[in-house]
């Protein structure tokens, strides 16, 4: 009874893990994912915001991944809110925006071109979670106040 249950877990968890698979293209850099975001509106102003780890491949070949800062917002109707969000997925596709978000450059999105997941070509190439509509920032932290809150940036790089 032992086998056949277990047989039957091993199979359902690959029948989940085949339901959406995760494609990332061969020519792509890195991949910024958030899990969990919170959410939040102030008047006209509906936002949200969260933490996400962006994993790459270094020159070396080591596989890096650090800690993200992400803010999306948009323009809305008026109200008054907080709660939490679903995250969002996104794959970077140019060197130059993996070595500003490597650098840990503040990048706005209004200043390098985003698409679609494989619409063409782009900068980074959003999956899900955010519409073409909202604009975000990426390393949205203010880096000036990093010395006295102990913001430092973590990068972890293994083989």
């Amino acid at each position: 009874m032992r086998w056949i249950l277990l047989s039957a877990l091993i199979f359902a968890y690959q029948v989940i893990a085949d339901e959406k698979p995760h494609l990332v293209p061969e020519e792509a850099i890195g991949v910024l994912e958030v899990h969990d975001m919170t959410s939040g509106q102030l008047l006209w102003l509906r936002g949200r915001v969260g933490e996400g780890s962006y994993t790459w491949v270094d020159q070396t070949g080591n596989h890096c991944t650090m800690k993200i800062p992400v803010a999306i917002g948009r323009i809305a109707d008026s109200g008054l809110s907080i709660g939490s969000a679903s995250g969002m997925k996104m794959i970077v596709m140019s060197k130059k925006l993996n070595e500003a978000l490597v650098q840990g450059e503040r990048v706005n999105s209004k200043e390098w071109r985003f698409t679609e997941f494989g619409e063409g070509e782009a900068d980074g190439w959003i999956v899900d979670g955010i519409s073409l509509h909202e604009a975000f920032v990426l390393n949205s932290r203010r880096r000036w106040v990093s010395w006295l809150l102990g913001d430092t940036r973590s990068e972890l790089c293994q083989q």
